[in-house]
């Protein structure tokens, strides 16, 4: 069986920066991803939290999930989603379920929102457990294992590789390794974790970091689809897709999805001449920009300017600027002592 990761999807971000058309980006590159996946044709896709950004999301993100899913259905009939919900997806209110109880309603969806899920899949021969943020957080004790009497076991948790008493122990010299087998996962609210211990499982499939990544040798994060978050120039050198498995031999496979290019600039050193200095050096460095600025994050950080001075280059230079790109973020840094 192939399984199909994504995870961190955020739909109905917006950016909070004032960034022209987030919320679009978000949606395409989650209808790019899911038109892939079809086409690679998987039995199960999961997705590992986080599918809303927020879980008083209005109705258009809910409505666009629905949709794709309705096209992948018609495109890899018997296809199952599962979802668990991460820590976006979960009201501060534990009466409410939140939109994955939504969504769950769907065709051909299974979500977990408060409580862990076990499904089985191809007549018992496959399980997929998925483990909600609201319970991991409400039980420290909270111990989830392997189904024994299924061939293959999928785990789907929203959560971060635990850094308990064995990995502090290993930044001392000789200490011992982190044992992804054993060493637990971690909710991404602070203070408890959750004993859920990697080893055992066909695949299992990890939300809440932005960025891919290996845990273990059939443990991985998949990484969000766009650059989020508060600061996505982070990402900027990093591909975005998702993750394919193979529960037999264990063999994962990233593909990529087109997301928004994200460009940091050095900083702008204006100390020694004032906005006339700063606007020309901006000029040339946007101007050496490969491929130029248009459509990009752009994050510009100015050195040595004082707020009215920063105001003036804003109306002069970086207003035109900010016409050009899809997000811009003026880092003001003060001067460099001389």
């Amino acid at each position: 069986m192939t399984v199909a990761h994504l995870s961190d999807l955020h739909l109905g971000y917006d950016g909070g920066t004032g960034g022209r058309g987030r919320a679009e980006d978000v949606l395409r590159a989650f209808e790019a991803a899911i038109n892939r996946i079809a086409g690679l044709g998987p039995e199960l896709v999961v997705i590992a939290g986080d599918v809303f950004d927020h879980p008083n999301v209005t109705a258009p993100p809910i409505a666009a999930f629905s949709r794709a899913v309705r096209r992948l259905r018609k495109r890899v009939p018997g296809v199952l989603v599962a979802v668990t919900a991460g820590a976006r997806d979960t009201p501060l209110d534990p009466s409410h379920q939140g939109p994955l109880a939504v969504i769950g309603a769907l065709q051909s969806v299974e979500a977990a929102s408060t409580a862990v899920r076990r499904i089985p899949l191809a007549g018992g021969k496959v399980a997929v457990t998925l483990v909600p943020h609201l319970a991991a957080r409400r039980g420290r004790a909270l111990k989830v294992g392997p189904d024994s009497a299924a061939k293959r076991n999928v785990l789907v948790l929203h959560g971060v590789v635990a850094d308990g008493p064995r990995a502090r122990r290993s930044a001392c010299r000789g200490a011992p390794a982190p044992d992804p087998a054993t060493d637990p996962v971690r909710s991404a609210a602070r203070g408890w974790a959750a004993t859920v211990p990697l080893g055992g499982w066909d695949y299992v499939a990890l939300g809440s970091r932005h960025t891919r990544a290996k845990v273990a040798a059939r443990a991985h994060y998949s990484g969000s689809l766009e650059r989020i978050g508060p600061d996505p120039w982070e990402e900027a050198t990093v591909d975005k897709g998702f993750l394919t498995a193979r529960l037999d031999t264990g063999a994962v496979r990233f593909w990529p999805v087109e997301a928004r290019a994200a460009v940091s600039l050095a900083p702008v050193d204006a100390a020694d001449g004032g906005t006339a200095t700063a606007a020309r050096r901006l000029s040339e460095a946007l101007a050496g920009v490969p491929g130029g600025i248009d459509g990009k994050l752009l994050r510009i950080p100015v050195r040595g300017l004082c707020p009215e001075d920063l105001a003036a280059l804003d109306r002069e230079l970086l207003a035109r600027v900010r016409r050009r790109v899809a997000e811009l973020r003026v880092d003001a840094l003060p001067a460099t002592p001389r």
